[in-house]
């Protein structure tokens, strides 16, 4: 089991020292998806929480029958319908891997024991959750007050391998846009760095 990434990740946050790192490996499993394999489907209850070593995924819900993209995963990240585990209510949104993947999971019954027992392990739990929760207000920020050229640069900002990595309609899903705008936007974008 490759565990380095997951374990150099959590060493950002908090220390990690070996005797946490012993209790931590029970709970630890690697899983392999294909590509566009589902992981965790829409109506599941979320019960577990991955860590992409190698890959890209997203996460998304439908509605009326169609998809829309709400986040991208991609290495050295944790992906989850958390949301759900913690509401005990049927997950809304899947993940689906873009290519093919491999994770670290953990069972999040099995992390939030490892909590109560751990304290390094709770700071880590609480320091990540306020990581993700002002990368959430930054993005519902970002879908009030920016236009879709500013959010599209925003993304090639934050992960910009994903133009390359993920198709087109997904990355307009994300942005709020049609594929057709995205194509614009992106014809300006190389435009403007051909001068620059």
């Amino acid at each position: 089991m490759e565990i380095d990434k997951v374990v150099h990740f959590v060493r950002q946050f908090v220390p990690l020292e070996d005797s946490i790192l012993e209790r931590m490996l029970p709970i630890l499993s690697q899983v392999e998806l294909k590509k566009n394999e589902i992981w965790q489907k829409e109506g599941s209850i979320g019960s577990s929480m991955g860590f992409i070593n190698h890959g890209i995924m997203r996460l998304y819900f439908t509605e009326n029958g169609e998809e829309f993209t709400q986040e991208f995963y991609a290495e050295n990240e944790f992906a989850s319908n958390f949301i759900s585990y913690v509401k005990k209510e049927p997950s809304k949104t899947a993940i689906q891997a873009l290519e093919p993947c491999q994770l670290i999971v953990m069972h999040l019954d099995d992390l939030q024991r490892l909590y109560d027992e751990v304290p390094a392990l709770d700071r880590f739990g609480r320091l990540y959750a306020e990581k993700m929760l002002i990368e959430m207000y930054d993005k519902m920020n970002g879908i009030l007050g920016e236009t879709p050229e500013q959010r599209y640069y925003k993304l090639l900002d934050s992960k910009p391998d994903i133009f390359n990595r993920v198709k087109q309609y997904y990355i307009a899903q994300y942005l709020g846009i049609r594929p057709e705008s995205l194509s614009r936007i992106r014809k300006r974008h190389m435009e403007n760095a051909k001068f620059s």
